[in-house]
């Protein structure tokens, strides 16, 4: 009887198959990689929707929204007064952290011993997942103070306070008991900032004249566009120095892609304007409390190299002013609560 024949793959047949799906694969992972990118910036999306919403029932309980940085004094500086709590720890209550809230003693620094509990613990809503390294991100830093041991964690979104936020201490440095309106240079300062958060004054919807669906209230900033030694020292959630919990739009959308990394005051260029992993652009939450995703493309006003500002903007003493004729951007002008601008929706 004839022995049946068996017929295997040849070795060219073998590699055939391989290559085909090797091909099919390289077709398939950009697809698989933008569905992955599409459901990251859908679940940063929905965190910028709760901190607004956040923010939202925290006007309606206390009339106003939080102080962008209420100033306390600092015992590890001679009681000088200086940035304290973020907005964040502000609504921990509104965030359904009130146990952590409850923990948090308003009468001492953010920075206190007493209140390291807080510091140390990290909220899944202030993480962006296309910022992996965020993610459960923690740090310490030594001794402050009474604390032994300064333990921080750290967020992806940032506060609105408009198209520039001066820092204070540069240009105020009182101590306390002293009031901050001892500094002869501090009301004018505040008279100048034109965005939802500022330092030691709460603004409520009433003064947001400019419509709150044309108004940033929060955004998104990637830690992780950093090298460790830099993204370790910004982002703090705690805090509301502006290099931690709260953007300016001085500088464009991702400005590492647009303007160099120039020293502002306590910040950098790339530090305190809003960024992100999503390609394109970046998300921002407006005073409404609906979302959009902004292009990086969007009217912006120009940088001037010589100066490290845009044209026509300048700093006397921490009070910025502009020059006549300058014209601010969609970009700046949907950070301004009430700057008269008009900007329809088909602008950004």
């Amino acid at each position: 009887m004839k022995p049946l024949s068996r017929r295997g793959f040849t070795l060219i047949e073998l590699l055939v198959v391989i290559a085909i799906i090797a091909v099919l694969i390289a077709l398939l992972l950009p697809a698989v990689q933008s569905a992955r990118e599409a459901a990251r910036r859908a679940q940063c999306t929905n965190n910028l929707k709760q901190i607004a919403l956040a923010a939202m029932n925290y006007h309606d309980q206390q009339g106003v929204f939080p102080i962008g940085s209420p100033m306390k004094p600092d015992p590890m500086f001679g009681y000088t007064m200086v940035e304290d709590q973020s907005t964040f720890v502000s609504m921990l209550g509104q965030f359904d952290q009130q146990p952590l809230f409850n923990a948090m003693n308003f009468s001492r620094s953010i920075y206190s011993g007493a209140n390291s509990t807080i510091y140390a613990t990290g909220l899944t809503t202030l993480w962006c997942p296309s910022d992996g390294q965020i993610v459960n991100k923690r740090l310490s830093s030594g001794p402050y103070g009474d604390n032994p041991n300064l333990t921080y964690c750290f967020t992806s979104y940032g506060g609105a306070t408009g198209t520039w936020f001066p820092e204070m201490l540069f240009f105020c440095n009182v101590t306390y008991p002293n009031p901050m309106n001892s500094c002869p240079a501090f009301q004018p300062i505040i008279n100048s900032m034109n965005g939802i958060f500022i330092y030691s004054v709460s603004n409520s919807i009433a003064t947001i004249t400019d419509g709150t669906s044309n108004t940033f209230i929060y955004s998104e900033r990637a830690n992780g566009l950093f090298t460790n030694g830099e993204s370790n020292c910004w982002d703090w959630w705690g805090d509301a120095v502006e290099s931690d919990t709260l953007f300016t739009t001085l500088y464009p959308i991702n400005a590492f892609r647009k303007v160099p990394l120039t020293s502002d005051e306590y910040t950098q260029s790339w530090v305190e304007s809003p960024s992100s992993f999503h390609p394109g652009g970046a998300n921002f939450a407006f005073a409404d409390g609906s979302v959009h995703f902004i292009k990086e493309t969007i009217s912006s006003w120009q940088y001037n190299p010589a100066t490290g500002y845009p044209v026509g903007v300048s700093n006397s003493n921490g009070v910025y002013m502009l020059a006549p004729g300058t014209q601010l951007g969609v970009f700046q002008k949907l950070s301004t609560r009430a700057g008269g601008e008009v900007v329809s929706s088909d602008q950004y």
